[in-house]
């Protein structure tokens, strides 16, 4: 695990920033430092928190709330697939498996001897949850100074996509990746970008098997 944890400092060091972002907008919304904390200790998923302080801020049924938040993670369905051939996951590894994780793992683990690929995976899932949760304690702490600075809260979100965008530039010597991201990109600009998401997976799961074998 302790290898895992190293590894994982490019991914805690985007989240934080991220997360001390969340903090600050949950803070903002009027939801009170137990909620906002509590949010991130047990749904640990940045698109999903962001959107799930939008909507109750705007008065939204918490049940609808968490249902579309649902449905932002659904790309995650695909990403167990594609680890399981060198992890057997449990509850604790798909709690621990986000976007970021995944891409530095699915890199990682055919490399590793099968008797560490678990601790390996945890320990990355472990260091980025635990720098969600002090940023968002940090942000939801501090969060009068921080909206002091009206564009520090976009500026903070941008550290998200750009550390994965790095963590995923070496996937994209695989045709698949690249196919799966042209559908994706494709559907953005047509205004769908979650149908596009959806599809991007689907387009990488049916279509792992031919590439099978090949180098990436």
């Amino acid at each position: 695990m302790g290898e895992g944890l190293r590894a994982a400092w490019p991914i805690a060091l985007g989240y934080f920033p991220v997360a001390v972002a969340f903090g600050a907008l949950g803070a903002q919304a009027g939801l009170g430092y137990l909620w906002i904390q509590l949010t991130s200790l047990l749904v640990f998923a940045g698109a999903s928190q962001f959107a799930l302080v939008g909507l109750l801020a705007q008065g939204v049924p918490p049940l609808l709330a968490a249902s579309l938040g649902l449905l932002l993670n659904l790309r995650h369905a695909f990403y167990g697939p594609a680890l399981r051939p060198y992890l057997k996951g449990g509850p604790l590894e798909a709690f621990f498996l986000t976007d970021e994780v995944f891409a530095l793992a699915l890199r990682a683990l055919p490399g590793l001897p099968p008797g560490e690929r678990r601790g390996y995976f945890l320990g990355l899932g472990l260091g980025a949850y635990l720098s969600w949760n002090l940023g968002t304690a940090m942000g939801a702490l501090g969060a009068k100074g921080l909206l002091a600075w009206p564009r520090l809260g976009e500026a903070l979100s941008f550290a998200l996509p750009a550390l994965f965008l790095l963590l995923a530039l070496p996937h994209l010597r695989n045709p698949v990746a690249l196919l799966a991201g042209g559908v994706a990109l494709g559907f953005h600009l047509l205004g769908q970008t979650a149908w596009g998401l959806f599809l991007a997976g689907v387009v990488g799961f049916l279509w792992k098997e031919p590439w099978k074998g090949r180098k990436a």
